[in-house]
């Protein structure tokens, strides 16, 4: 409310009520317990029948790359622990890595608002927990499926441009917003100024959209399973453009998940 308390005003005169019976003082209820929500939530999710329409679209996506057993790069899924959402995208993710019979060990996940009950929560469900924000600048060493519901375009932007050469692009396939929007949503002249990577390669790219989830409208809106297909990679360079080194040190824990 934007007006000032002491100007506020009933609109008809105002008679005090009669003074309340004291209640008795409710215990506090104590909070679901996060892992109990992530089981439920998967478990409802499978149940449906929309994890196997969404994972069959990826099945399709991995028979065209020629990808076998990828491992899984979960970026800015926000907090599972504190967001219905982001526990929803994740169980969805952990859903389909068990259709798809992906162990959960090959699963790694960072976002900088992990708190220590996000890391907990994950580290039950068999999640590795990436410790350095590299601003979703991941260059992939193997065959690797991309989870980012939902992310800023910037960090589109970072994942394309790591992997953008002719060696690389290959081993992504990437779940995310449907970067061919950005085409039609953003002047020309921006995109290829302040995100050439998705202005260059976002019209070579295959898109599956995911269907509509019948238990939450917000989580999987505009999602996609999107690759770039073995017959347009010729419209890619050969190597990746010119970009600042990244900036994780040689050895780092991160390194080591996604090999370079």
């Amino acid at each position: 409310m934007t007006a000032n308390m002491s100007s506020f005003e009933y609109e008809a005169p105002f008679t005090p009520s009669r003074p309340k019976k004291k209640r008795k003082s409710r215990m506090p209820q104590d909070r679901p317990d996060p892992a109990v929500g992530l089981s439920n939530t998967i478990e409802e999710l499978a149940s449906s029948g929309w994890v196997n329409e969404c994972t069959q679209l990826v099945r399709d996506a991995l028979r065209v790359l020629a990808m076998q057993k990828p491992r899984v790069l979960c970026l800015g899924l926000g907090s599972p622990s504190s967001s219905r959402d982001a526990r929803t995208q994740l169980a969805f993710l952990l859903a389909a890595c068990d259709d798809l019979t992906l162990e959960r060990s090959t699963v790694s996940a960072y976002d900088p608002v992990f708190t220590d009950e996000d890391d907990r929560l994950l580290a039950t469900a068999g999640v590795q927990r990436l410790t350095e924000n590299r601003s979703a600048a991941y260059p992939l060493g193997e065959p690797t499926i991309v989870y980012m519901p939902h992310c800023d375009l910037p960090l589109y932007e970072n994942i394309m441009r790591e992997n953008s050469s002719r060696e690389r692009l290959p081993r992504l396939l990437l779940i995310a917003n449907r970067l061919s929007e950005y085409l039609d949503s953003l002047p020309s002249h921006k995109l290829q100024a302040e995100y050439p990577c998705v202005a260059r390669l976002a019209p070579l790219l295959t898109s599956l959209p995911l269907p509509p989830c019948p238990s939450s409208v917000t989580a999987f809106n505009n999602l996609a399973v999107q690759f770039v297909p073995p017959e347009t990679m010729t419209g890619v360079d050969a190597a990746a453009p010119n970009r600042p080194p990244s900036a994780a040190p040689a050895g780092s824990h991160d390194e080591a998940i996604i090999t370079t």
